[in-house]
């Protein structure tokens, strides 16, 4: 743009052009006030549009993602299943596709109490967990494997996928083989990056199942019960069975304690450091009946059940779930413990669970779970600064293990000899889960989905070990290298 001419006085821009008249230089300010107003609309309009666009991309990202439901066969079938079955899911829930599996999503808000799910009692698939409880007729042909086999865990599994013609659509929920990542599943080379204590655990698990399996085959009911099925329904009632009193009380408020009742029972088996189902669910029920909770009695048995479309929402800690049993319908009922504005997942807790537990069981890892807890086993004589003398004077008093919940001052040892061991099986702790070394994991695991929960697992191994070296005010710089120095 050239610049007007200089005639004498400094032109500036708001001056009216040289040579112009008195009603130029009004018209130039109003055009331009004109221009500026335009400007002004124009910006507004512009961000009216902006935001609309961004509504508009969020609600067809929405749209695709309730698309992404209905293209999934084995959903829609599982949601005609459920309304053959009589199992009533409330209008404002969808089952989504997520990371590795599925997740139930609220569309509109939900408040606190409202109800979610209700589901008959006839459409739970339930055992009884006494070892010499009855079959019932219809399982009749699984007769003499089910009297070699006791635990309630593999019979449920056995019983769901015996009876898949009546619950097809449910067994096609569960998760498949290659995407669960519970160690009995690893093989060798992902095996060797656990601990040794949870790596019997998931071979005592994996040749339980084996066993079982080799078994249903000498009875020739491999074709009535196939090996892929049967190890995908034992994950099933593994991770998301609930345990309960066949017989609910006619009181509400008993129902809900049973309702409870499962939820604590999972919760045991990560306090009491085991894995089996039976065991976990019998010794939960046990400490609910010392605690006045709920009365256990000879004509109530203890049931292990999978629940349809309740044990689709996800675990995330923090409150259990709403679960209560209506004795008067023979209904189960699963209502929101908070509000839920949409978008947002279903969730609640399946007990309170550390990551060695919720891996073992669960195959995957929670990020800062306010259940976790250390739990590490002494190393041998010698080494990490550990001496023989503490090593004798632990097993006089029977201790393999430390557990770092509070209670380690307790251990009938000398301050010591438990500052010696402490620090002893922190060093040990902290060479196998390196940061260093997780890339190394990263590609030597056989599968990427077993990577991501090895890593988390090993982050959240580590934030332990830093809480516990803080706490001890051990040095944990020592890897199973002496000369390398590395801090978690």
């Amino acid at each position: 743009m050239l610049a007007p001419p200089v005639t004498g006085a400094p032109w500036a821009p708001n001056m009216p052009l040289p040579g112009s008249s008195k009603e130029n230089s009004r018209e130039f300010r109003r055009s331009r006030r004109h221009r500026t107003a335009l400007c002004l609309l124009g910006g507004a309009v512009a961000s009216h549009r902006l935001c609309s666009q961004r509504a508009a991309v969020r609600t067809r990202r929405r749209i695709r993602e309730l698309a992404a439901v209905r293209t999934d066969e084995a959903t829609s079938r599982f949601v005609t299943w459920m309304d053959s079955s009589s199992i009533k899911r409330s209008a404002k829930l969808e089952i989504l596709p997520d990371k590795e599996g599925r997740c139930v999503v609220c569309t509109q808000r939900f408040d606190r109490g409202e109800l979610l799910v209700q589901l008959p009692a006839a459409a739970a698939i339930s055992v009884e967990m006494s070892p010499e409880a009855p079959l019932t007729p219809e399982l009749k042909a699984l007769e003499p494997w089910w009297r070699k086999h006791p635990r309630s865990s593999i019979r449920l599994a056995a019983k769901l996928v015996f009876q898949r013609e009546q619950f097809g659509p449910y067994i096609d929920m569960l998760y498949p083989l290659e995407q669960i990542y519970a160690p009995w599943r690893w093989k060798e080379q992902d095996l060797q990056f656990l601990p040794q204590s949870l790596v019997l655990k998931a071979q005592a698990r994996k040749e339980a199942l084996e066993a079982a399996y080799q078994d249903l085959e000498q009875e020739g009911l491999s074709d009535a019960i196939p090996e892929d099925l049967f190890l995908r329904a034992h994950h099933a009632v593994a991770s998301r069975a609930f345990a309960g009193e066949g017989e609910v009380p006619s009181s509400r408020a008993a129902a809900l304690a049973v309702g409870g009742l499962s939820i604590f029972a999972a919760g045991s088996a990560a306090a009491l450091g085991v894995t089996s189902v039976d065991f976990a669910a019998m010794a939960g029920a046990a400490l609910m009946a010392a605690s006045g909770a709920v009365v256990v009695t000879s004509q109530s048995p203890q049931v292990l059940s999978l629940l349809p479309m309740i044990d689709q929402v996800n675990h995330r800690s923090g409150a259990p779930p709403d679960l209560q049993f209506d004795p008067t319908n023979g209904l189960w009922q699963l209502r929101a413990t908070r509000a839920y504005e949409p978008g947002e997942e279903i969730v609640f807790s399946y007990g309170d669970k550390d990551s060695d537990a919720l891996l073992l069981q669960h195959g995957f890892v929670e990020e800062d779970n306010g259940a976790d807890q250390l739990r590490l086993m002494v190393p041998e004589a010698g080494s990490f600064g550990l001496s023989a003398e503490v090593k004798s004077e632990l097993a006089e008093a029977g201790i393999e293990e430390l557990c770092f919940d509070g209670s380690l001052e307790k251990l009938p040892v000398s301050k010591r000899s438990l500052t010696e061991v402490v620090e002893a099986t922190l060093r040990c702790a902290a060479g196998d889960c390196r940061r260093s070394e997780d890339a190394k994991v990263a590609q030597e695991v056989s599968s990427p989905g077993i990577g991501r929960v090895l890593l988390c697992w090993r982050g959240e191994r580590r934030k332990l070990l830093k809480a516990a070296a803080t706490q001890w005010q051990a040095g944990v710089e020592v890897t199973k290298h002496p000369n390398v120095g590395e801090r978690l």
